[in-house]
């Protein structure tokens, strides 16, 4: 189905190629695994075979790419054979509703109206999202939209589907929905699946093969039953060792007090009333959709309060008395769910001394942690941050959020889209912050970390705290739903 005869690629302006001399062969109706870790080039292969390179995304490129027996010539024929599922279904919506969504490939091939509507419904039922039909998208949650996502490539009937980190944003249920999903492909003829991941574990029991990128070169490609396959099976199945926090001091350093806040009649938060205690480390979890960032969002005051009222490092803040947000700033720092929306600088060095220099702060530190991101990272701290990889990028809105020490750092989903790696080095950056005796609220969706490494957890679902206190406090039966164990909901590996 796909056949890739030593394929070279390397971006423009970078002179270290992503893609080195890979060829490799995959079969009609195999359901593939490609892993690697970040940057590693498995989206640029991937991009590359949808025609994407270099047709839309500049690059220099060499090397035969074979889609079913023929070499094509760009992405809009190739869209008939091949499609690729983003890493962000938001981000390739074209349209207001499910239906609308999903019947936009075939409307664009002209399909007649008989065959959009069966498109339409035989792609839905395929994914198990038949009851989704008729909503909006801006109503679905993170697995819902990647569901119609994957249907909406499902109604061209291509004959390779590729699905490009389909998980990393999600809770444990939208993953649950995602795995089922692709589960359910498997019974559809002749179409092969290419599932590129950096944590494999949730797709490891589904595929039939596992290939592994390492710096654009091929590192492992093993099948089912195979040594290869089943070692890195089995240590995906282990969980991550991650230091232990000291305990925090029973003192509130953020309360807030029936925060509730309704936008176009949707209730995003339902009478909220927390104590986030000075050097804690409180993991803050729940569904995708339950009212996590927009708390975040009420602390830093980038959302004005409706109704309650919240205090923040002594700042107490109502619907009739704001702090703005450049004087909360000194005192809380946030780190964005997207790298790239805090990313304002033309330089490493100018970005992470930003706010020291903003609040007239000494800079000493945040000139030694310019130096050891150096020397880790093997960069100079005059590289554009933009050029940087999504875990290098993390890293530096990190460093940047701290540079000015302030009291209480928010981290909104940092291990979004991150593999092991990078998810190890940025739980060392944050321990080495609560080190310094500050407090952490970090948006997650992993309850190992959250278990392992945090003094504290609050659980939201559909805008209300519905579980809250020490870690060891939370109930085992809060943490099966937060894993989704239940196998109603997730059919994968708890």
């Amino acid at each position: 189905m796909l056949k890739i005869e030593n394929l070279n690629v390397r971006y423009l302006g970078r002179s270290k190629p992503a893609v080195s001399d890979l060829s490799m062969t995959i079969n009609t109706g195999e359901i593939v695994l490609l892993a690697g870790s970040s940057a590693s080039g498995k989206s640029t292969i991937m991009q590359a075979a949808c025609g994407f390179i270099p047709h839309i995304i500049p690059a220099e490129i060499s090397g035969v790419i074979k889609l079913d027996g023929q070499v094509y010539d760009d992405p809009s024929t190739i869209a008939g054979v091949a499609c690729m599922v983003q890493q962000d279904p938001e981000t390739q919506f074209c349209t207001e509703t499910v239906e609308e969504e999903v019947a936009f490939g075939p409307e664009n091939f002209r399909y007649s109206n008989e065959r959009i509507r069966e498109s339409v419904d035989k792609a839905l039922a395929s994914v198990k999202a038949d009851h989704l039909k008729d909503r909006t998208l801006s109503t679905l949650s993170g697995g819902e939209k990647q569901k119609v996502a994957i249907a909406s490539m499902l109604a061209l009937s291509p004959r390779l589907l590729i699905l490009d980190e389909p998980t990393a944003s999600l809770d444990p249920r939208s993953i649950g929905q995602v795995v089922s999903a692709v589960e359910s492909i498997k019974s559809v003829a002749d179409i092969t699946v290419i599932v590129v991941e950096h944590r494999i574990k949730d797709f490891i029991d589904l595929v039939d093969r596992l290939i592994v990128i390492d710096e654009g070169k091929l590192s492992l490609d093993s099948h089912r039953g195979e040594e290869g396959f089943m070692v890195e099976r089995d240590r995906a199945r282990v969980p991550p060792d991650y230091p232990s926090p000291k305990d925090r001091e029973d003192v509130p350093i953020i309360t807030v007090r029936g925060l509730s806040l309704e936008i176009g009649g949707w209730q995003i938060l339902d009478d909220v009333s927390l104590d986030i205690r000075k050097n804690s480390v409180m993991a803050l979890m729940g569904e995708n959709g339950s009212g996590k960032t927009t708390l975040l969002r009420h602390i830093i005051g980038l959302q004005r309060i409706q109704e309650g009222e919240i205090t923040v490092c002594g700042h107490r803040m109502t619907r009739s008395s704001a702090i703005d947000a450049w004087t909360l700033g000194r005192d809380v720092g946030f780190v964005f769910q997207n790298p790239n929306h805090q990313i304002f600088e033309d330089t490493v060095e100018q970005e992470v001394l930003f706010a020291a220099r903003n609040f007239l702060t000494p800079v000493t530190k945040a000139e030694e942690a310019i130096t050891e991101f150096e020397e880790r990272e093997r960069l100079k701290r005059f590289v554009h941050p933009h050029c940087l990889s999504f875990g290098q990028k993390r890293r530096v809105n990190i460093l940047s959020a701290y540079s000015h020490e302030p009291q209480v750092l928010l981290m909104d989903e940092p291990f979004a889209g991150q593999d092991q790696a990078n998810v190890d080095a940025i739980a060392s950056m944050a321990n080495d912050i609560h080190g310094m005796g500050k407090t952490l609220v970090i948006v997650t969706h992993d309850p190992d970390f959250a278990r392992r490494f945090c003094t504290d957890v609050a659980v939201l679902h559909e805008g209300r705290v519905v579980a809250a206190g020490p870690v060891e406090s939370i109930l085992d039966a809060v943490w099966r739903n937060l894993r989704g164990e239940a196998r109603d909901d997730y059919q994968g590996q708890s």
